[in-house]
């Protein structure tokens, strides 16, 4: 499998680098990502409410791939991109940060903000299902069936290598993960009861308050 630079101009179409049109020519370039998604300091999967909750989101293949994320990348910080709170207020990791499951507005205003910040954070990786324009990121087409298959199975390929230690496994990331926020499980069915006798941040609890409120017979 050949092994580009993620800013080699030659990138597949779900690749879509600064201001590089998107292209039909097929790349084995996720070798590249998922050796970037591994390898990377503190990452982080920052996913939307209807994502986080697992209120309303039908689409079961991202649903499979971002689990697989969150079981198989050691020390992965999983954040919550809430749909009210200012988008001056998240953070993202010095190493690489994976945008999925955001409504589209949100996800523009959350592009916005990281270009102002450009130099304080690290790479970012955007499951883009909106076909949004480039914007100078990692821009990973999450229609793309084969890429989830092809991103899953080059992942497990390096987690399996001897030759291959990814951060996580590290004993920076040892102790990164041992210090990471545990959140609750995904489900639809929520109770409000239920999210005052669990620890979960205020602005989650308004988010799935919504989220509950939304979807209530």
């Amino acid at each position: 499998m050949s092994r580009h630079n993620l800013n080699s101009p030659n990138q597949p179409h779900y690749i879509k680098e600064t201001m590089m049109p998107p292209t039909n020519n097929p790349s084995h370039d996720v070798h590249s990502v998922a050796r970037l998604i591994l390898s990377s300091e503190r990452p982080r999967l920052m996913i939307g409410s209807a994502t986080r909750w697992g209120w309303n989101d039908t689409d079961k293949e991202r649903q499979n791939f971002l689990r697989f994320l969150e079981e198989k990348i050691p020390a992965l910080d999983l954040a919550h991109v809430s749909d009210f709170k200012p988008v001056d207020t998240l953070s993202f990791s010095p190493g690489v940060t994976i945008l999925a499951g955001i409504p589209k507005t949100r996800m523009e205003l959350v592009l916005e903000h990281v270009n102002k910040i450009r130099d304080s954070c690290g790479r970012i990786l955007l499951f883009d299902d909106h076909s949004l324009p480039p914007s100078g990121h990692i821009h990973l087409d999450a229609r793309d069936l084969k890429l989830f298959d092809t991103l899953i199975k080059e992942i497990d390929a390096l987690l399996s290598s001897s030759g291959f230690t990814p951060w996580g496994a590290t004993p920076d990331g040892i102790a990164h993960s041992q210090s990471l926020t545990k959140y609750p499980e995904k489900r639809p069915d929520w109770k409000w009861d239920e999210t005052r006798s669990i620890h979960i941040p205020e602005e989650f609890r308004h988010d799935l308050a919504s989220g509950l409120d939304e979807h209530a017979e």
